[in-house]
């Protein structure tokens, strides 16, 4: 038996993972559930595993639920970000024009896995940490990665994973055509409040993982890759 500790953020993980091997036919899920797991209950990981359609209720408003969305659904992906994400207590305090600018921020995120990561799914989860004042989000693909279309945008001049997160995450660098609009700022703009609150960024895709955590930043090739682009997000009160 498997003794687990598990941030409820990465159950958005954990649910990328066991669908992708579900839909190989390698994995049957029969598992036991230990009661100081309950965050997962809560947060709908549970539900999801064992493939029930029932509603899950959050009775100590610690998580922002688990959710999964088709790569096309944006407006269902903005009422989540309305409702459970900006209206979740662990983010309540925060300026309307801060919410405003971070909202647009991840849409624009998310838009760019449905034009360009050539997956059909996204999915995204929280844990909210009140005697730490600290806030965990995940939003992952298991799509195309950062490189590929960077690699094409730049003709070639960026060919390594690591630093094609580095160049998506500075400002202006977009992968969209400027048909659908201007872009390249949600990752910035999210790494620049990060920066500012004392929070933290995480991304994964493909061999490359970068970090900034408070004003350092860390990157390094990973040994296995990673099926798609991972971001992993830590908001600090201050």
């Amino acid at each position: 038996m498997i003794n687990l500790t598990l941030d409820a953020n990465l159950s958005a993980l954990l649910s990328a993972v066991i669908d992708k091997l579900r839909n190989e036919n390698k994995i049957y899920i029969f598992c036991e559930i230990p009661s100081h797991l309950n965050v997962l209950f809560r947060n709908g990981f549970f539900n999801h595993l064992l493939q029930k359609q029932s509603t899950t209720v959050d009775n100590r408003d610690s998580t922002i639920p688990l959710k999964i969305f088709n790569a096309s659904d944006d407006d269902r992906f903005v009422r989540y970000l309305k409702v459970d994400f900006f209206g979740h207590r662990g983010l309540s305090e925060l300026p309307d024009q801060i919410i405003r600018n971070l909202k647009t921020a991840f849409q624009e995120i998310f838009v760019n896995v449905e034009l360009h990561a050539d997956t059909t799914r996204v999915y995204t989860c929280g844990q909210y940490f009140p005697n730490k004042n600290v806030l965990k989000f995940t939003l992952l693909d298991l799509g195309n990665g950062f490189l590929k279309k960077i690699r094409l945008r730049t003709d070639g001049t960026i060919s390594k994973d690591i630093d094609a997160i580095d160049w998506a995450v500075k400002p202006g660098n977009s992968t969209k055509d400027r048909s659908f609009g201007p872009g390249g700022y949600g990752l910035n703009d999210i790494l620049n409040y990060c920066r500012s609150n004392n929070g933290s960024i995480h991304i994964v895709s493909g061999l490359g993982y970068w970090s900034m955590s408070g004003k350092q930043f860390t990157s390094y090739r990973i040994d296995q890759p990673f099926p798609g682009s991972m971001i992993h997000l830590i908001f600090r009160k201050i």
